[in-house]
């Protein structure tokens, strides 16, 4: 017993004696040898932002959105904006846009945002950073009507203002 407690006691001194290397951070990047079905034309290497900044103006524009505040919404677009929704087209001033959705929230009685993931993305360069938000949404009609859908909303800032919103929508199946 006395024989397995020192070479115990031996082995525990020389492993807390042993002089290990320092460890350096810096890793090789491999080529990436993939033989892709299509070329990239340009690579944009995004990174995850770990800003918030740009998450929080996407979310707000949703919230607002849902809220039927344009004067909010209006705070966190930039001057000029491009929104391609479902069958919808527009590319103008914050003004324009500003009296073409007061329009269609006069037609509202509401809408419920379910928040499902989202996602905060920049590119190596810094030039384009996106917000992709998932969410369900389920609009009301001042008439009673109402309709779910799951959308995608690709968010695009500049100058911590939007610029660009891409929005996705998949309805639900008909039964």
């Amino acid at each position: 017993m006395k024989k397995l407690s020192s070479l115990i006691m031996a082995t525990l001194l020389f492993a807390a004696c042993e002089n290990k290397e320092a460890k350096t951070t810096d890793t090789v990047v491999a080529a990436d040898s993939t033989k892709y079905p299509y070329t990239i034309k340009q690579v944009q290497n995004w990174e995850m932002n770990p800003d918030t900044k740009n998450a929080v103006t996407a979310m707000t524009l949703i919230k607002t959105f849902e809220s039927l505040d344009t004067a909010s919404m209006s705070k966190v677009l930039a001057d000029s904006v491009a929104l391609d929704l479902d069958g919808y087209k527009f590319k103008g001033t914050k003004t324009q846009l500003m009296k073409e959705l007061q329009g269609e929230f006069d037609k509202m009685k509401g809408f419920k945002i379910d928040m499902q993931d989202m996602e905060s993305v920049v590119n190596k360069d810094k030039s384009e950073e996106w917000v992709s938000l998932w969410y369900n949404q389920v609009s009301t009609t001042k008439e009673g009507k109402t309709d779910t859908v799951a959308l995608f909303n690709d968010i695009k800032l500049k100058n911590g203002k939007v610029v660009r919103l891409s929005e996705y929508v998949q309805h639900p199946m008909k039964k």
